[in-house]
């Protein structure tokens, strides 16, 4: 019975080995938040202190955005969070972006850098539980809410712009009117590609990059690069700015025109960078590949079982005489 079990126990370890070689397993990680995860992170906070929710609104979201991905583009260089290209300010990305800050109006900003693994609970009450951090996602007189949310080399980069409006704190006694603030959104007419098939958008009163690039499916960099404009560029009415280049072979399609229907508060969709997924170890491998593998393991499997029953029959044969 001794030389049976030692068999036994070594077609258990060859079973093991394949079971852990030769199966594929697939690795789960944690999804990245995106940025409304944050604005309701903030706002889950500020319902549990008394205060009234932020609104969230499409400039601000832009803005924010915009400087996530700048922080997540420079990393390990980053010296002031709250320093975007060219040195602006939350403020300034708040402009650029078509969010009309007016007299009694500031933008306030949190910022943060952690690693994938870190939870946004962690950034809420670890990160940013101080008096400065708390002060802005807990401010009495704040109104709206943009967030950004980006991922890099491993790392996560968070941005929340909130706008406050002053009340009685700057003696007038008055806080200004809210419904004003948040821009009106001019819908953006797609234009026709030209005969080469480059496209040419000409700017209406009141639009924005961020709104442009939104209806042509692009991003403000995008725009920014082709026309040569500078991070903080003001469009003006009547500019032309270049869209797509031209290529090389004439287009076999055209877009036709669609008007798109405006709404108040707009919130840009995340460009493809904003936020990335890390690839799992060894899903570079094609699915022929894994295909092999499992068939490999399966036929081996079926050989050690068929080798362990002919021993077992050959040792109950002995046995028997």
């Amino acid at each position: 019975m001794q030389p049976m079990r030692k068999t036994i126990s070594l077609i258990i370890t060859i079973f093991s080995l394949i079971a852990v070689f030769l199966i594929p397993i697939e690795t789960i990680q944690a999804a990245v938040p995106s940025s409304y995860d944050l604005v309701t992170a903030v706002n889950d906070l500020r319902a549990n202190n008394g205060l009234s929710a932020l609104v969230t609104d499409g400039s601000l979201m832009a803005a924010a955005q915009g400087q996530a991905d700048y922080l997540a583009s420079i990393g390990p260089n980053i010296g002031n969070g709250h320093e975007g290209p060219g040195g602006n300010r939350a403020v300034d990305r708040a402009i650029a972006a078509g969010y009309p800050v007016v007299q009694g109006v500031q933008i306030i900003e949190c910022w943060a850098q952690t690693l994938s693994s870190t939870s946004l609970e962690t950034v809420i009450y670890s990160i940013w539980n101080d008096p400065d951090h708390m002060g802005v996602m807990l401010h009495q007189y704040g109104v709206h809410v943009g967030a950004g949310v980006a991922e890099a080399d491993g790392k996560i980069y968070y941005i929340l712009n909130v706008a406050t409006v002053w009340g009685s704190s700057n003696g007038s006694g008055t806080a200004l009117p809210t419904s004003d603030l948040t821009p009106k959104v001019v819908p953006v007419d797609v234009a026709t590609p030209q005969p080469d098939g480059s496209i040419i958008h000409v700017v209406q009163p009141g639009q924005a990059l961020w709104s442009i690039a939104i209806a042509y499916g692009v991003t403000v960099e995008q725009i920014r690069l082709l026309n040569s404009l500078p991070d903080n560029a003001i469009i003006y009415e009547g500019q032309e700015l270049l869209i797509r280049m031209a290529s090389t072979a004439t287009p076999t399609h055209t877009i036709t025109p669609t008007p798109r229907q405006s709404t108040r508060t707009p919130i840009p969709p995340r460009t493809p960078d904003a936020v990335t997924t890390p690839t799992p170890a060894g899903m570079g491998s094609s699915l022929l590949g894994d295909i092999d593998r499992q068939t490999l393991g399966l036929v081996l499997i079926l050989v050690c079982g068929a080798g362990l029953a002919l021993v077992l029959l050959g040792t109950f044969r002995k046995g028997k005489e």
